[in-house]
Parts: C-alpha cells; structure tokens; sequence
C-alpha cells in the first residue's frame, strides 16, 4: 500500500461510534488482523505510522457508498450528490482503538473507507483498478454495494471474475442500496408489500449469480435505504459480525 494515499477525512475516538464496537478497544495489538499503514504527512498527535483495521467500501458509481456510511458512522463526512461522482480519491474516516501506545508513535484505528466507484469511464477504471486490489488484499470487512433497480450485473460481474479476491470471499458483504427505488416506487415513507416482495426476488437473483458462488461461503446481501433508513443497524450487526471474526 506504500504508493497510495488515503486522504483521512475525519479522526476521533471508538467510543464516538455505536456502543457496540466497544470490543475493538480490547483487541491484541499484535492481532494480525491489524494491516501497516503509514502517514504521508506528520501527524498532530505525534503518530507515525497506523495500523488499521479496514471496511471498505466497493460499487459502482452512483451507486450510494458514500451516503452508507455516513449513515453507519452517524456522520455526515463523504460528499454525496445524486447525479454524479463526488468520490475521485481514496477517502476514510478513523476511529482510534489504542492511545495507550502513542508512546510507540503507532495509531491504532477502525477505517471505513470509501473508494472511488466502478463504471465512471475507461480511464479512470484502468487508474482504481490497482486500488481495489491491494484494499480487498488488506480488508477486514469488504462491502460492495449493488442497486435495488437495475438488472445490468456486467460491470459487477466483471469485478468479481477479474478484480475480486475469492480467497477474501469470508469478508464480504453485498448491499442491495437504494431499496426503496425497487419497483412498484411509491412516495410513501415505508416499502410496499409488493415492493418488499420484489426486494426477496432480487435478492434471490444476486445469490444465484454465478460470479458470486465461492463454494461452501454463503454471502450476506443486505437490501438497505439511507433515505429511509432500512436496514442500517442489520448491516451495521453483520459488519461487527465480521470483525468479531479476525
């Protein structure tokens, strides 16, 4: 990871996150689940180098990654627009696990970082390709985001056959995003019974999808909406699932 460059949006504390990631401060150190990261530039508090436990964030552009976590971490730091690609570079928000070791000049932190989405053009996909890589090879927790209402899965495919590392296949998780805007779309502030019908179909035909049958792992798929808040907390107990799994 030496020649990229994650622009930290936002630090604080793992207590400022939901209760349940309270665990993480307990963590081994030495826990080899904890991936070498270094600071481009020095650091306020003296840190030197980062060893991170990293959630990242996959899908194609437009696609919603950015407004998913701010949702998750009840922050509204990622730049969101509904017409066009605000994520050009690597951005995260970190959440330091363990002061006690400023002395060594090593942070400690959770990372969830949002990574620029596929499908933007040619050139810019043959720049981030190298990027997906090498996060999924550090990733503790890997989210890619499909959407609700489309059926064209090339791009995803393509992903999964050619970028995706099968062996990081027990840290997937797979959203199905902007769930309310599965058809029949209403303007109501909960899914319609035939909405959430369409939703278990759609789900069903992610799961049957070829370029996501790792043998014996069952994927997760998670239908979710920021706008409604639907599901926040399941993905956000799946996520916590994983991590309590390194």
């Amino acid at each position: 990871m030496a020649n990229i460059t994650t622009t930290i949006l936002y630090e604080d504390e793992i207590k400022s996150l939901n209760k349940k990631y309270a665990f993480l401060e307990n963590i081994d150190p030495e826990s080899p689940a904890f991936r070498n990261w270094n600071y481009k530039y020095a650091h306020p508090l003296g840190y030197k180098k980062i060893k991170k436990l990293s959630i990242i964030f996959i899908g194609q552009t437009g696609y919603g990654k950015s407004s998913l976590i701010n949702k998750l971490i009840h922050n509204d730091i990622f730049k969101t627009s509904d017409y066009q690609s605000c994520t050009k570079g690597l951005h995260s928000a970190d959440y330091f696990l363990h002061h006690r070791n400023k002395a060594e000049k090593v942070a400690y932190s959770l990372s969830f970082i949002d990574l620029p989405g596929i499908g933007e053009n040619d050139k810019a996909d043959r720049q981030y390709l190298n990027w997906y890589q090498n996060y999924i090879k550090e990733a503790s927790v890997i989210i890619y985001l499909f959407r609700a209402d489309k059926r064209d899965h090339s791009q995803d495919e393509f992903f999964f056959n050619n970028v995706f590392d099968k062996k990081k296949a027990h840290n997937l998780i797979c959203v199905l995003s902007q769930a309310d805007k599965i058809e029949p779309i209403n303007r109501d502030i909960v899914l319609s019974d035939i909405q959430k019908e369409n939703l278990k179909k759609k789900k069903q035909d992610i799961r049957d999808k070829s370029f996501l049958d790792f043998g014996d792992i069952d994927i997760d798929i998670v239908p979710v909406s920021t706008h409604l808040d639907i599901n926040i907390e399941k993905l956000e107990d799946k996520i916590i699932s994983k991590l309590k799994e390194l």
